[in-house]
């Protein structure tokens, strides 16, 4: 390298130092020194190779730039500028500003265009630069992150839920634990969903139908409930429908949040109703079933579990009684 190609080296060097240290004044986008540095395209490698560094503060974190060679002569990878080498005009104007990743030495595989990560920032915002990075593959996987938190979405607690008539498409928000996804910007009234959190259901799970409580003695149980009485039940194992014996731990398993389930209500006397509530829960607000006088009655329900799978089940009426059955036909988890 002559005297002429360090000069322009040292002078390209200088201004992205410039534009480095502009950038890291500014207060709404903290610009990480590193990740800046590792983007500064073919001058500042060739730098490396001529033995040029930048000047830095003492305390300054130094950036390790490598030439290809020392990496892997056999088939080395090179980090080059997108819009560059022996790519078509058509292919490599589409990622201006990219860095592309690629053992292609020649670059004459256009192939190795249609792979690759595009860091960017959008000057045209009034209030400064917005990052941001862009992954895309030919076919497979376009982006992919690693780690033992592959990716973490920043709780905006401070500012409430997503207001439902603005957003863009695509766009996701964490409010205090709740994960919201807008799926429709051009709705003005229902632009965002809730799709997960503390007090989201979650995903639901059909099952085979399974017996998992009969009040009945000859099936395992202690009996009628009557009065305005309450009966804290389990419903994690399904029991065999004769004999009420445990056939298989953890149906519903340990996490789940809500079942649907059936409940019949069978030996009744009088006009009564039976209340479902999440266990050790008495309240009553609303029936689950009605019955009247010597009626066998079933109905589908879906019921909010405790921490234990529980549910606690209530005799609405003073004077009626009745045994009751509870099927799980799902749960949500």
């Amino acid at each position: 390298m002559d005297h002429n190609e360090l000069a322009a080296l040292k002078a390209d060097l200088q201004r992205m130092q410039a534009k480095i240290d502009e950038l890291e004044t500014q207060p709404q986008e903290a610009v990480n020194r590193r990740n800046m540095l590792r983007g500064l395209g073919v001058a500042a490698a060739g730098a490396a190779v001529g033995g040029l560094a930048f000047a830095r503060p003492a305390a300054a974190v130094a950036t390790n730039i490598q030439s290809e060679s020392s990496l892997n002569t056999a088939a080395p990878t090179r980090l080059i500028p997108g819009g560059g080498g022996s790519w078509t005009s058509s292919i490599s104007s589409k990622f201006t500003g990219a860095f592309t990743v690629t053992d292609d030495a020649s670059f004459t595989n256009i192939n190795a265009a249609l792979s690759c990560v595009t860091a960017y920032a959008d000057s045209s915002l009034t209030g400064g630069h917005s990052i941001g990075l862009f992954g895309m593959s030919k076919s497979g996987i376009g982006a992919k992150l690693d780690g033992p938190v592959p990716l973490k979405l920043t709780d905006n607690s401070n500012f409430g839920p997503p207001v439902q008539n603005s957003g863009t498409n695509g766009q996701f928000k964490v409010d205090n634990g709740d994960l919201w996804f807008c799926a429709d910007d051009g709705s003005s009234t229902r632009r965002w969903r809730k799709i997960s959190g503390p007090n989201v259901a979650g995903a639901f799970h059909p099952v085979t139908p399974g017996r998992v409580y009969d009040s009945r003695p000859a099936q395992g149980g202690v009996g009628p409930l009557a009065g305005v009485g309450n009966r804290l039940i389990s419903v994690a194992n399904r029991i065999n429908p004769v004999g009420g014996a445990v056939v298989e731990n953890n149906f519903v398993p340990s996490g789940a949040s809500a079942v649907t389930l059936n409940i019949t209500a069978v030996t009744t006397t009088g006009n009564g109703y039976f209340t479902v509530n999440p266990g050790g829960n008495t309240t009553i607000g609303a029936s689950a079933i009605n019955w009247t006088a010597g009626q066998t009655i079933a109905n589908g329900i879906v019921a909010t579990l405790n921490a234990s799978r529980q549910l606690t089940v209530i005799a609405g009426s003073a004077s009626t009684s009745a045994n009751f059955i509870i099927d799980i036909t799902g749960y949500y988890i």
